[in-house]
Formats: C-alpha cells, sequence, structure tokens
C-alpha cells in the first residue's frame, strides 16, 4: 500500500525526530476535479495529540515525495476530532 510505503520512507529520513511521532498516515486514491489537475489527500496524525494534519499533493506523486511534502509541512488550520460530538 502507498501508506506503508511512505512511512518507511518518513522512518529513514534523518535529522527529523518529529515523524518518529506520527502515529497514522493514510494518503487518499487520486482525486479528479472537474477543472484542474488530479490531486491525493495526505493526512496523518501524531501520537498524544487528537489533532490531523492535511496537505494535497499531485496525484502523480511517488511515495518518496508524499514523505518529503509531510516532512516540509507547515502547520496551519488544525482540526480536532472529538469522540463525545
Amino acid at each position: 500500500m502507498v501508506e506503508d510505503t511512505v512511512f518507511a520512507h518518513l522512518r529513514a529520513m534523518p535529522g527529523n525526530e518529529w515523524v518518529r511521532q506520527i502515529h497514522t498516515c493514510k494518503v487518499s486514491d487520486p482525486l479528479q476535479h472537474p477543472w484542474g489537475r488530479s490531486y491525493r489527500l495526505v493526512e496523518w496524525t501524531m501520537k498524544h495529540t487528537p489533532e490531523s494534519s492535511r496537505r494535497v499533493v499531485p496525484a502523480e506523486s511517488t511515495p518518496f515525495e508524499i514523505a518529503q511534502a509531510v516532512v516540509s509541512h507547515i502547520p496551519g488550520r488544525r482540526f480536532c476530532q472529538h469522540g463525545d460530538e
């Protein structure tokens, strides 16, 4: 699966200790807008936090390129998942 390969690349990247805190990583199947390029949605969570981070990458991105996008992510809007709502 793409997620497994992305996780392997993330674990192998040197100098990114926070990457070891990634708990889950999901990569969507390619999605197509009615306009523009197709893309994949990448979503990951960190251990001990309920928030998820998301990033959009081009559909043709390799697992290594997806891992690089996760590492280079700059946090912006955060989404909290509350279990009691």
